[in-house]
């Protein structure tokens, strides 16, 4: 979600100085970089543009980008994962690339949408009510750490133990609302708990730590969506990698580090990555920049020798989770034009309630659903965002299940038997993708933010009196980033991080 010490250009004028220097092999250094996400390409982009010129890039999906991807759907290509630039200001990178290169000509901030909550009893919350539970529970969830430690709650280790016990205190102040009104206030905390649990890809907030967002920063600016921007400025990154530095549908099986392995010529290397295709690339140095789910599910087989027992604790430890999105294309509209987001309350729903996966009713863990606009280029398409087990599971269903599924779930809250007619239905598929396994990380109640900065240390580990050459193995991707997890500016900064600790390793001493 290391943390930006400058704008881009600042980064760029401190690294101009470097000319080359005495800890230059003779051959020039041979780089690889394993994934071609946001992290990879960035890392790899700056390695070039500042004179190490031996690079490769190794994809092992057909397409660059890892969890930034376009589909077509409808009239037009929708975002299938990344799709918001989180603070949108010149202190946040990608907003400040995405400037340089004329990306954000369309626009939406997502900081004061129009709000329509709906429940399952075919009402309407008030506004007002809306307005004063989202920030009531906004500010718990914020202030977890804080409240923790000022409540005294000795046992707290999760978000939803604060969270719960906020609400408790906040039922006692309801306690002369009518009973109505009470149980509707109950079931929009439980979707406002669903849609966190979304934008953090968690099963419940009772597998976050409570310190999530005392290490997560927020950086300054609204949260804004561009239709298409990220695909676009991946595509801007790449022109400054040239096509044969490029590999694609090269998945790995193996990376054998610490080593001793000699090319067809006289020259040496550290390490070998060893591909499914039976494939052997040498170079003195990789950076890594898959996923961590695919670290979770491959971590001790991809690595040999075997990762230090403190890596692999917070591979395994660190919380990686799935959200998908649902989109929904219709041929007229049946929400009003004003409306940028509809909200679906269960009122038979409590935030004591929802903890657990409910797989046989997957369509109530979708809290909201966000009008995707400007109408004009997508037409008339909603998507819906759902994550934990019922992510999972909605991947095994079938368009015509998901379909008839909502087609059922908005009439039951509107209360209109007939709705106009549903086009076309398209699930991502996140956790099932095998070179994913999911969607971003967060901190769980088994990590701490200590762990991120322990996956992103370089091997082999320094240890005194070594002589060991340093740096053959660098961890770069969101998950890597203690400040910006789960975020694109914080998988960018890690591959820049990663490609100046090369840069500064072989600069003028």
């Amino acid at each position: 979600m290391l943390i930006l010490k400058g704008t881009i250009s600042q980064m760029q004028i401190q690294l101009r100085g470097w000319t080359g220097s005495k800890n230059m092999p003779k051959k020039g250094p041979k780089v690889v970089v394993i994934g071609a996400g946001i992290a990879g390409v960035g890392a790899a982009g700056k390695l070039l543009t500042q004179g190490l010129t031996d690079v490769q890039i190794i994809e092992a999906s057909s397409q660059p980008g890892g969890r930034i991807r376009g589909s077509l759907f409808g009239k037009s290509t929708i975002d299938e994962g990344a799709q918001y630039i989180h603070g949108a200001s010149t202190k946040n990178p990608v907003y400040q690339l995405a400037k340089e290169h004329d990306l954000l000509q369309e626009t939406h901030d997502r900081s004061g949408p129009e709000l329509l909550v709906l429940t399952n009893m075919q009402k309407q919350l008030d506004p007002d009510i809306v307005k004063e539970v989202k920030n009531l529970a906004r500010n718990i969830l914020q202030n977890a750490h804080l409240l923790a430690h000022q409540r005294g709650y000795a046992q707290a280790k999760s978000l939803a133990d604060v969270y719960l016990e906020e609400v408790k205190m906040l039922l006692t102040q309801w306690v002369g609302d009518h009973t109505d009104l009470r149980r509707q206030k109950q079931g929009f905390l439980s979707m406002l708990m669903k849609l966190q649990c979304a934008h953090l890809a968690a099963a419940s907030l009772g597998e976050v730590s409570v310190h999530e967002y005392e290490e997560y920063k927020n950086i300054e600016g609204n949260d804004r969506s561009s239709p298409g921007l990220f695909p676009n400025l991946l595509q801007k990154l790449l022109e400054a990698i040239p096509r044969e530095k490029l590999l694609l549908k090269k998945p790995i099986k193996q990376i054998q580090w610490n080593g001793s392995f000699e090319s067809g010529g006289s020259s040496v290397y550290s390490v070998r990555v060893v591909c499914e295709d039976g494939d052997h690339i040498l170079a003195d140095h990789i950076i890594v920049s898959i996923s961590l789910g695919c670290l979770k599910a491959n971590g001790q087989a991809f690595f040999q020798p075997r990762l230090p027992e403190q890596k692999l604790s917070a591979i395994q430890s660190l919380g990686f989770g799935t959200m998908n999105k649902i989109y929904l294309e219709y041929e007229t509209p049946f929400w009003d034009e004003n409306t940028d987001v509809i909200g679906l309350v269960w009122e038979d729903e409590t935030p004591f309630s929802v903890q657990k996966p409910n797989l046989t009713e997957w369509w109530k863990h979708v809290p909201v659903f966000y009008v995707i606009r400007p109408t004009e280029r997508y037409g008339h398409v909603l998507v819906g965002t759902i994550s934990g087990k019922e992510a999972e599971f909605v991947e095994s269903l079938n368009p015509q299940e998901v379909a008839s599924r909502c087609t059922y779930l908005f009439r039951q809250f509107t209360g209109r038997s007939s709705l106009p007619e549903l086009k076309s239905v398209y699930v991502t598929k996140w956790f099932s993708n095998p070179y994913t396994r999911g969607s971003y990380s967060h901190i769980s109640i088994t990590s701490t933010g200590a762990m991120i900065d322990q996956l992103a240390e370089p091997l082999p580990q320094a240890t005194e009196g070594s002589s060991s050459p340093m740096l053959q193995v660098l961890f770069a991707g969101e998950a890597t980033h203690r400040s910006y997890h789960s975020t694109t500016h914080g998988a960018l900064l890690s591959g820049w991080r990663e490609a100046t600790r090369l840069i500064d390793h072989y600069s003028t001493k």
